[in-house]
């Protein structure tokens, strides 16, 4: 009895050996026709996620460009600066606001004159030395466009109404 145990361990390292052969065999066979890292050298870059806008039909802001004339706000209005002149632009499906110091975008959706921003982004750069209250206004545009609700475009102006007050844009040319 002790014998069969014995050779049934032996078959049993055998049987483990073998497996762990295969297992390295295939796995090298893999990193040659797929391709491996083993962490020195060029690693594989980050999967990028992509957001898409929503688009609606039909859309009366694409394609149109305005610049910002009045910033209502049931707490702090920020004032607008004389320069730089501060525009926002709709683009299927994406506004952008340029022309100060930062750019701040995201993606819109208009259904029954409400305006829904889906996502925004901005980029944080410090410019209070070179142009005084451009960061306060591009910060509550940003924080405006998260609660965007309505809007109304009425001849050559457009208002968009948010939880804390109103935007009013007259249309600028491309």
């Amino acid at each position: 009895m002790i014998s069969d145990l014995n050779v049934l361990s032996i078959k049993m390292k055998r049987f483990t050996f073998v497996g762990f052969l295969l297992f390295a065999i295939i796995t090298g066979f893999l990193c040659l026709t797929g391709g491996c890292t083993t962490g020195s050298g060029a690693e594989t870059p980050p999967t990028r996620t992509y957001i898409a806008p929503v688009t609606s039909e039909p859309d009366p802001l694409d394609g149109t460009r305005w610049e910002l004339a009045a910033f209502e706000s049931e707490a702090k209005t920020p004032s607008i600066p004389e320069q730089p002149r501060l525009f926002i632009t709709f683009d299927r499906g994406e506004l952008r606001l340029r022309g100060g110091c930062n750019a701040v975008s995201g993606h819109y959706r208009i259904e029954n004159n409400r305006i829904t921003i889906t996502f925004v982004k901005a980029t944080l750069v410090d410019c209070s030395d070179s142009m005084p209250g451009i960061n306060e206004i591009e910060d509550a545009f940003s924080n405006a466009m998260l609660t965007f609700e309505t809007y109304t475009i009425e001849g050559e102006q457009l208002r968009i109404r948010y939880a804390d007050g109103e935007l009013l844009f007259r249309r600028a040319t491309k």
